[in-house]
Protein backbone atom coordinates (compact mmCIF):
# COMPACT_ATOMS: atom_id res chain seq x y z
CA UNK A 1 0.00 0.00 0.00
CA UNK A 2 2.26 2.53 -0.64
CA UNK A 3 0.35 5.69 -2.05
CA UNK A 4 2.65 8.19 -4.39
CA UNK A 5 2.31 11.74 -3.51
CA UNK A 6 -0.68 12.76 -5.61
CA UNK A 7 -2.94 9.55 -4.42
CA UNK A 8 -2.19 11.28 -1.12
CA UNK A 9 -3.42 14.65 -1.94
CA UNK A 10 -6.43 13.35 -4.25
CA UNK A 11 -6.96 10.78 -1.11
CA UNK A 12 -6.90 14.34 1.30
CA UNK A 13 -8.77 16.10 -0.13
CA UNK A 14 -11.69 12.97 -1.16
CA UNK A 15 -11.64 12.46 2.70
CA UNK A 16 -11.91 16.07 3.51
CA UNK A 17 -15.36 16.37 1.26
CA UNK A 18 -16.73 13.08 2.28
CA UNK A 19 -15.97 13.06 6.54
CA UNK A 20 -18.34 15.87 7.25
CA UNK A 21 -21.16 13.98 4.37
CA UNK A 22 -20.69 10.84 6.88
CA UNK A 23 -20.72 12.57 10.01
CA UNK A 24 -24.17 14.04 9.04
CA UNK A 25 -25.39 11.53 7.74
CA UNK A 26 -24.65 8.76 10.31
CA UNK A 27 -25.52 11.68 13.22
CA UNK A 28 -29.07 11.83 11.26
CA UNK A 29 -29.58 8.33 11.37
CA UNK A 30 -28.28 7.61 14.73
CA UNK A 31 -29.48 11.04 16.32
CA UNK A 32 -32.03 12.86 14.85
CA UNK A 33 -31.93 15.39 12.11
CA UNK A 34 -29.32 18.19 12.91
CA UNK A 35 -30.19 21.21 15.24
CA UNK A 36 -27.85 23.81 13.98
CA UNK A 37 -28.12 24.93 10.62
CA UNK A 38 -30.26 22.45 9.31
CA UNK A 39 -28.32 20.81 6.71
CA UNK A 40 -24.77 19.23 5.63
CA UNK A 41 -23.77 22.51 4.35
CA UNK A 42 -24.10 23.92 7.97
CA UNK A 43 -22.46 21.32 9.16
CA UNK A 44 -19.87 21.26 6.64
CA UNK A 45 -19.47 25.05 7.89
CA UNK A 46 -19.27 24.49 11.24
CA UNK A 47 -16.61 21.78 11.14
CA UNK A 48 -14.25 23.54 8.73
CA UNK A 49 -14.47 26.95 10.69
CA UNK A 50 -13.53 24.71 13.75
CA UNK A 51 -10.84 23.70 11.35
CA UNK A 52 -9.70 27.02 10.45
CA UNK A 53 -9.67 28.55 13.69
CA UNK A 54 -7.56 25.44 14.77
CA UNK A 55 -9.92 23.67 17.32
CA UNK A 56 -7.94 20.13 17.56
CA UNK A 57 -12.06 17.79 17.36
CA UNK A 58 -12.30 19.27 14.32
CA UNK A 59 -8.84 18.76 13.26
CA UNK A 60 -8.51 14.90 14.25
CA UNK A 61 -11.75 14.68 12.47
CA UNK A 62 -10.80 15.88 9.52
CA UNK A 63 -7.68 14.19 9.44
CA UNK A 64 -8.65 10.57 10.59
CA UNK A 65 -9.03 8.61 7.51
CA UNK A 66 -4.96 9.63 7.28
CA UNK A 67 -4.16 8.62 10.63
CA UNK A 68 -5.62 5.25 10.30
CA UNK A 69 -3.75 4.66 7.05
CA UNK A 70 -0.66 5.90 9.07
CA UNK A 71 -1.67 3.79 12.15
CA UNK A 72 -2.25 0.82 9.21
CA UNK A 73 1.13 0.96 7.39
CA UNK A 74 3.13 1.70 10.49
CA UNK A 75 1.92 -1.70 12.21
CA UNK A 76 2.82 -3.19 9.28
CA UNK A 77 6.22 -1.83 8.87
CA UNK A 78 6.68 -3.04 12.58
CA UNK A 79 5.19 -6.55 12.07
CA UNK A 80 8.48 -6.71 8.77
CA UNK A 81 11.02 -5.54 11.25
CA UNK A 82 10.01 -7.87 13.97
CA UNK A 83 9.52 -10.87 11.55
CA UNK A 84 12.95 -10.13 9.62
CA UNK A 85 15.33 -9.42 12.95
CA UNK A 86 13.48 -12.52 14.25
CA UNK A 87 14.80 -14.93 10.93
CA UNK A 88 17.94 -13.16 11.06
CA UNK A 89 18.45 -14.31 14.67
CA UNK A 90 17.39 -17.85 14.05
CA UNK A 91 19.39 -17.97 10.66
CA UNK A 92 22.59 -16.88 12.68
CA UNK A 93 21.79 -19.32 15.83
CA UNK A 94 21.23 -21.96 13.65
Amino acid sequence: MNLKPRRWVIFTLFSLLLIPIVVFLGGWFLAGPYEGNASVFGLMGSIYGDAIAGKSSALVLLASPMLLIFIWKSAFFLHAQITNRARATAGSQG
